[in-house]
């Protein structure tokens, strides 16, 4: 089985990881009251720059509980 990940947007195998931590007004970039300064994972593609950012785990309960579900 394969571990190599591939851009979804060029075809890509070369990836960079960044931890961010938001900031801003509002506690930064998720509308969820409570969760202020949540830190995020960026990949970023080394070919074509797409960025993907992902919510650290420990929010991920409170993603649930206050935004839309998308079906």
């Amino acid at each position: 089985m394969s571990t190599t990940k591939i851009c979804g947007n060029c075809g890509g195998t070369e990836h960079y990881r960044a931890t961010v931590f938001a900031s801003g007004e509002k506690g930064g970039t998720l509308p969820i009251g409570a969760l202020h300064g949540p830190r995020y994972e960026n990949i970023i593609c080394g070919q074509c720059g797409l960025t993907q950012w992902f919510v650290s785990p420990e929010h991920l309960a409170l993603v649930r509980e206050k935004l839309e579900r998308v079906e």
